[in-house]
């Protein structure tokens, strides 16, 4: 009993600090990422959620491309975690990530190309980007709006990537097999350029 009485008496400094740690937000450290690398996929968005397809058909009505933009960390240290450096940000006291990322440059603006004649106002090599919808965050966007959005930040344990759902909103004039092309402009001057491979929408 003396034994428990003496191990609460050595534990309560320890936990009176721990809550005062909760009001008292550290600075977070801070690191840099770059936008490295552009991966496409089709997506068939005629469930509840969209679903990544690959050597299958897809409804024309239903059809969407899955824009991936995998960063990569431009300035690394293994951050050094303590369990007393790092109290207030492990009791969820409203502070910000302890690690967070930055970008060391955005995404400016992004363009889908249809490859093949979509309809009678856009044939093969015309921009189609106004067909499309971007869906993130529950919520449909444009891509201008979408644009015009801070650049992501993450946190030290999140994977460095964009992930953005372009679902079409206006069908081709008829179906068929289709592919597109994917440019994206970025802040430093970087283009990523990158077709789909060809997809039979019916």
């Amino acid at each position: 009993m003396k034994v428990k009485k003496v191990l609460v008496l050595l534990l309560i400094p320890v936990f009176c600090d721990m809550l005062v740690a909760c009001c008292d937000c550290g600075e977070p450290q801070l690191f840099r990422y770059t936008n490295k690398v552009l991966e496409l996929e089709h997506l068939d968005n005629r469930g509840q959620s969209a679903v990544v397809v690959a050597g299958e058909p897809a409804l024309k009505e239903a059809y969407g491309i899955r824009l991936t933009v995998k960063g990569e960390t431009t300035a690394f240290k293994t951050p050094s975690f303590s369990f007393f450096i790092n109290r207030s940000y492990a009791f969820s006291c409203g502070c910000d990530p302890a690690i967070q990322y930055l970008p060391k440059d955005s995404i400016t603006a992004i363009y889908v190309i249809t490859v093949n004649d979509f309809d009678a106002q856009h044939p093969a090599g015309t921009d189609i980007s106004a067909y499309f919808r971007l869906y993130t965050w529950n919520n449909f966007t444009s891509i201008d709006d979408y644009l015009q959005k801070d650049a992501k930040i993450f946190s030290y344990d999140e994977p460095k990537q964009i992930i953005l759902n372009a679902l079409l909103m206006q069908p081709p004039a008829s179906s068929g097999v289709y592919r597109f092309k994917i440019v994206m402009d970025l802040s430093d001057g970087r283009r990523f350029d990158k077709e789909t491979s060809t997809i039979e929408l019916l």
